[in-house]
């Protein structure tokens, strides 16, 4: 027995009881006499008895447990939103397991199979960048396990999502950039498919129209998700003769990438080049130059994902309609882009 995790089993054989009389002694059951309740008890709590979880999920079919999975677990967006999302679950008395697809999508499918193989009783996902099938989520559904997305979705998925007002706060932070005097604004972004770089583009074009600048389409540069990518995109199109003066990027790594750049071809930030990011992670605050960033409110995109999540696990009025949670991002303007 010191080898293995004692059970209700060797508890019953020591008492010579039932294994049905420990359970239901364990669980206090006043069918159950006091001196057995007792006894029962204070036999586990020398052999440091501990339920198994697993096998308590089989039989209730709960687990009280919510898996999370994120693409990235040391990204301070990430994290908060993660924060967010354990405020909600520890207010309904719930646990939350959480996974990192390293932005992998074989790695996400395998963190979904996990968490549904331990009977999570919901699951909150973000999509890993890699991610352009949706096997693993449809297999979340058919199982009946309720499922909540964020930040990163896709239109092709029929689940509830909570997002950022990519559109708007592109639009805000490309407005912000014009307000400060540029005139070409180039656009770092990623793959087509992802759909929050649809929407910040969207955003972005939004702007340049409203205050009645032609879209050029060679400003619009498609990067890996590296500063390495960013910083060469960069430097291809500050030497241009027709260059631009600012950058808007559709992630704080691309922008870091377009600072880097910028001061290693001699140009003076914001003065003749401006830079804003996206997300406002730890980086940007503590670059030189400090940088311009929206700010997604992570820890209430957690809250909010948490909240549809357990709506639909209480069977509340509704909670079968698929619903989209929409948090505002907010600008910060800090050195690369305050003139």
């Amino acid at each position: 027995m010191a080898n293995r995790p004692v059970t209700i089993k060797d508890i019953a054989e020591k008492l010579s009881i039932s294994v049905s009389t420990v359970s239901r002694a364990l669980k206090n059951n006043p069918e159950i006499s006091l001196q057995t309740r007792e006894a029962v008890q204070k036999l586990a709590k020398e052999l440091k008895y501990r339920p198994n979880p697993l096998a308590v999920a089989l039989k209730t079919q709960k687990s009280n447990a919510i898996g999370v999975v994120v693409p990235q677990i040391v990204s301070s967006f990430y994290a908060s939103v993660v924060k967010g999302i354990e405020q909600v679950a520890d207010e309904h008395g719930y646990q939350i397991f959480v996974s990192s697809s390293n932005e992998k999508l074989e790695k996400e499918q395998k963190n979904v199979d996990g968490f549904l193989n331990m009977r999570m009783d919901g699951i909150i996902l973000s999509l890993s960048r890699a991610t352009n099938t949706y096997d693993h989520i449809h297999k979340i559904k058919e199982m009946g396990v309720p499922i909540v997305l964020f930040d990163r979705t896709s239109k092709e998925l029929d689940v509830s999502k909570v997002v950022a007002d990519d559109a708007a706060a592109a639009h805000a932070a490309v407005t912000h950039l014009l307000e400060g005097g540029a005139k070409r604004i180039a656009f770092l972004t990623g793959p087509e498919y992802m759909l929050y770089g649809v929407n910040r583009m969207r955003g972005y074009k939004q702007a340049l129209s409203d205050k009645g600048i032609d879209l050029d389409e060679t400003l619009i540069s498609r990067c890996e998700f590296t500063v390495d990518s960013a910083k060469q995109a960069t430097m291809d199109l500050l030497s241009r003769s027709n260059r631009p003066d600012a950058f808007f990027a559709i992630n704080d790594e691309l922008a870091i990438g377009a600072i880097m750049a910028t001061k290693e071809l001699g140009f003076k930030i914001p003065e003749e080049v401006a830079v804003v990011g996206f997300s406002n992670s730890r980086r940007s605050r503590y670059m030189e130059p400090s940088i311009s960033t929206m700010d997604q409110n992570p820890k209430l995109v957690g809250r909010e994902a948490a909240n549809l999540l357990f709506e639909q696990m209480e069977d509340k009025p509704d909670s079968d309609k698929v619903r989209e949670a929409v948090v505002h991002a907010d600008l910060i303007i800090r050195a690369s882009s305050e003139k």
